[in-house]
């Protein structure tokens, strides 16, 4: 009986380890704002290609916080962290690289 018990418990052990969810992945994104919504927390993006994720393309991602695309307009261009899990993305640590119409962020 101890034997099946413990059978159990491994079996049980090893079926939790198994659905721990895949680590996140962080890759450095640069894009050109296409549109913004910020009550849905979502934001379109056109980019170029992320090495070992996918070819460039316009997309629209999750937003972690919706604070950081506020004020952001089409033509903007942004620099940000995709962060991956599960297959699916979201975008955080939002930086504004220059205003559309080419004026910087920075003085």
């Amino acid at each position: 009986m101890k034997k099946m018990a413990w059978l159990l418990s491994l079996a049980f052990l090893s079926f939790t380890l198994g659905c721990q969810p895949a680590p996140e992945k962080h890759y450095p994104l640069q894009a050109e704002v296409i549109s913004v919504d910020v009550p849905r927390k979502l934001i379109v993006v056109k980019h170029g290609a992320i090495p070992g994720l996918m070819p460039a393309m316009t997309m629209t991602y999750a937003v972690a916080d919706a604070k950081q695309i506020e004020g952001l307009q089409p033509g903007d261009k942004i620099s940000a962290d995709l962060v991956v899990s599960e297959n699916k993305g979201r975008l955080e640590k939002i930086s504004l690289l220059s205003k559309a119409g080419g004026s910087d962020s920075h003085p």
